[in-house]
């Protein structure tokens, strides 16, 4: 079935253009990967010998830092032409991340990764936002982001019924190999479409 039936069948009421389906489907991959983990994060931390605080601290720094950073890099992030390079550039680097926690033994090495991840974030974040807004229409503006939004939050809930199972039977690191992999696949998609399509 092609993209663009899927869609139809998913969101009847959607019109969806070809770049909308497209981010849409990249994101959602993005949005699985990290629901895969979000859930289980605690224990992971856990496991390379992190206390509760620990855990609140790290995944603070990594809100933080993306949050920081986003107001910062914004106005940058404005003056690059081609801004799905920057949607490209998140998952690359995410994709780092990920393979980093398949290796990581310590706190030092996690704080890294979650400042990473944090500028991971806030360049992937707000030029995906930025890239999808710009093929949305005034008429369906509601519709094109619910669409966008519902299928994130299914995609999410999936992610975790199936990191559960996946955790528990192979281990995290099989898991952050998954979603390493995902990562730059995702990204050398996006970095390989033609320009005029996003």
């Amino acid at each position: 079935m092609r993209l663009k039936e899927l869609y139809r069948l998913i969101l009847p009421q959607t019109h969806l253009n070809r770049s909308l389906r497209i981010l849409i489907s990249v994101n959602t991959g993005m949005v699985f990967v990290v629901g895969i983990f979000a859930p289980f994060y605690a224990v992971f931390v856990q496991n390379i010998g992190g206390s509760i605080a620990w855990i609140g601290f790290s995944w603070a720094l990594l809100s933080i830092v993306s949050g920081v950073l986003i107001l910062l890099f914004t106005n940058l992030e404005m003056k690059v032409r081609e801004q799905e390079l920057l949607l490209a550039l998140g998952y690359f680097l995410r994709g780092i991340v990920f393979l980093s926690y398949a290796f990581m033994t310590n706190l030092t090495e996690l704080i890294f990764a979650q400042i990473l991840w944090g500028i991971a974030a806030a360049i992937g974040v707000p030029a995906f936002d930025a890239v999808y807004q710009a093929h949305t229409t005034n008429e369906d503006a509601i519709v094109q982001w619910g669409g966008w939004e519902g299928i994130a939050s299914i995609a999410t809930g999936v992610a975790a019924l199936i990191g559960g199972f996946v955790i528990e039977g192979f281990g995290y690191q099989a898991v952050f190999l998954i979603m390493s992999a995902i990562c730059f696949g995702l990204g050398f998609y996006v970095w390989r479409l033609p320009r005029e399509v996003l």
